[in-house]
């Protein structure tokens, strides 16, 4: 458990720390299963891609079905993958609760939505770290529409970035 957590959030961690890491990757992990939802079959989400399982819309795209064992171990997968974008796109020091609602964040949007919260001035690579709670919940909208998921999932990041 202590190898998963520290590749999840690329940290070292303590015997004491990792039950608390622990709950957090799980947070993370249950938290964007929730948002995304499975589902075994193509759709087309509210921004109009082909999604697949837990919001992938990669190569099982193609295969047109996926088992939520396949979906949560792709999620998993690209969660490092949005991990590695916060690392790189993001240039001042986070604690594992900010990372995991930005990984959330990054996972839903890519590093692209990543690098328009994140950059310019004022903004959190700038050191401002209280204009994540101004901007993250402006990201709501799918299809140009507001979307009340979006809203709620905003908030849900919100609050992991928030704890302690």
């Amino acid at each position: 458990m202590k190898l998963l957590l520290a590749t999840i959030f690329g940290l070292s961690i303590s015997v004491a720390s990792a039950n608390q890491n622990a709950l957090l990757l799980k947070e993370l992990i249950d938290g964007v299963s929730f948002y995304e939802g499975f589902r075994p079959t193509v759709y087309v989400c509210a921004g109009g891609v082909e999604t697949i399982g837990y919001g992938h819309t990669g190569k099982y795209v193609q295969r047109g079905t996926i088992t939520k064992k396949e979906a949560r171990s792709v999620l998993v997968k690209e969660l490092l993958r949005a991990r590695d974008a916060v690392d790189e796109i993001v240039t001042v020091d986070l604690t594992p609760n900010q990372k995991a609602a930005l990984m959330s964040f990054t996972f839903n949007l890519g590093p692209g939505g990543l690098i328009q919260l994140v950059n310019g001035k004022g903004r959190l690579n700038d050191g401002n770290y209280d204009s994540v709670a101004k901007y993250l919940p402006l990201y709501r909208k799918a299809g140009g529409k507001i979307n009340a998921g979006l809203e709620k999932r905003r908030a849900w990041e919100l609050k992991i970035w928030n704890k302690n």
